[in-house]
C-alpha cells in the first residue's frame, strides 16, 4: 500500500491523465497542492480526493477555460458558479454545456458519497516474448498510431510464421509532457521469430516484456472517457497496493480491429504493483 494512501506524482498523473509537467505547473499555480511535499527531495505526494479536482481541471482546460476561472470553480464548488464560469467563457460552449455541467456535478459530488465500487483485480503477468512498435504520439494521433501498429504487427506475424498467443496492447510510460506520449505497442507471440525485412523496415521489432503483478480495471466502451476509468483504478491502487515502476499496459480484448461500433470496444486497464492487498 503507498504510505498513507498517497499517490506519488508520477503514479497520480498516470491516474489523472495530467502530464507530470502540468501537474507541475498547477502546483505553482497554486490551483493543485500537494498533498505532501518532501522537504528534503522536492517530492510531491497527492491524495486520492485530489483526484477529483484534477478531473475537473483537466476537462476544463480542454475547453481552454482559463485558470483563473478553474480556480473560482475549484473554490466556490457551487454549480451555480460552474455554470457562470462556462457561460461567461463564450458562445461556442453553449452546446456542451449542459453535459460538462452534469461531469463536474458529479465529479464534485463524490467527494460527499461513498467511493464507487469498481471491478479492480490483481493478477499476475509472467514475462512475455512480444513483437513491438514504437511511437510519440499526440491526443490527437494516438488511435491512428494503434490501428497502423495493430495493422504491422499482425502482418509481421504472418510473414514470419510466428503464433501470437495474447491480444494486442500498449505500453504507457508516465506522462512527461502535455503534447505528447511514447507508447510501445505490442502483439504477445510464442517464440522470438526471425523477423523478415519489410517487417523491420516498418520498425517492428522483438521485444520482451517483464514479469509483474498488475491492478486490472475492464474499461467498457469508447476510449473518450478513458480517464474516468483510470481515475478509479488510481484511486484504488494508492489504498490497496504498491505502484511498481513500469509502464501501465493497455489490452485491447476487443479493438478497433474487430468493430466498428465504439460501445462494443473492451480495455483492460493493468497497472503494474508489488506488495500484497490489504
Amino acid at each position: 500500500m503507498s504510505a498513507d494512501g498517497l499517490l506519488r506524482i508520477g503514479d497520480f498523473s498516470r491516474a489523472s491523465s495530467l502530464s507530470v509537467k502540468a501537474l507541475r505547473s498547477y502546483h505553482e499555480a497554486g490551483l493543485l497542492v500537494p498533498t505532501v511535499v518532501d522537504p528534503r527531495t522536492g517530492y510531491r505526494s497527492y491524495s486520492v480526493a485530489q483526484l477529483t479536482d484534477a478531473a475537473i481541471i483537466r476537462r476544463l482546460r480542454l475547453l481552454d477555460v482559463p485558470l483563473e476561472a478553474i480556480r473560482e470553480v475549484l473554490s466556490a464548488r457551487d454549480p451555480d458558479v460552474t455554470k457562470k464560469v462556462l457561460g461567461d467563457h463564450g458562445a461556442v460552449l453553449q452546446e456542451r454545456l449542459v453535459s460538462m455541467q452534469r461531469s463536474i456535478d458529479e465529479l464534485q459530488g463524490a467527494l460527499d458519497t461513498p467511493a464507487l465500487h469498481t471491478p479492480v483485480h490483481r493478477r499476475h503477468e509472467p514475462a512475455a516474448t512480444v513483437l513491438t512498435v514504437t511511437g510519440t504520439v499526440s491526443e490527437a494521433t494516438w488511435v491512428d498510431f494503434l490501428d497502423r501498429a495493430c495493422a504491422s504487427l499482425t502482418e509481421a506475424v504472418g510473414e514470419a510464421g510466428a503464433v501470437a498467443v495474447g491480444s494486442f496492447g500498449g505500453c504507457y510510460p508516465t506522462l512527461l509532457d502535455d503534447d505528447v506520449q511514447e507508447v510501445v505497442a505490442f502483439l504477445p507471440v510464442a517464440i522470438p521469430p526471425l523477423l523478415p525485412a519489410p517487417s523491420r523496415s516498418a520498425g517492428v521489432q522483438v521485444g520482451e516484456l517483464p514479469a509483474t503483478d498488475v491492478a486490472v480495471i475492464a474499461h467498457h466502451g469508447a476510449y473518450d472517457d478513458m480517464d474516468d476509468t483510470y481515475r478509479h483504478l488510481g484511486a484504488w491502487v494508492a489504498e490497496h497496493a504498491d505502484p511498481a515502476d513500469f509502464p501501465v499496459r493497455e489490452l485491447y480484448l476487443v479493438g478497433r480491429a474487430e468493430t466498428d461500433d465504439p460501445e462494443r470496444l473492451r480495455t483492460e486497464l493493468c497497472w503494474p504493483v508489488r506488495g500484497a492487498d490489504v
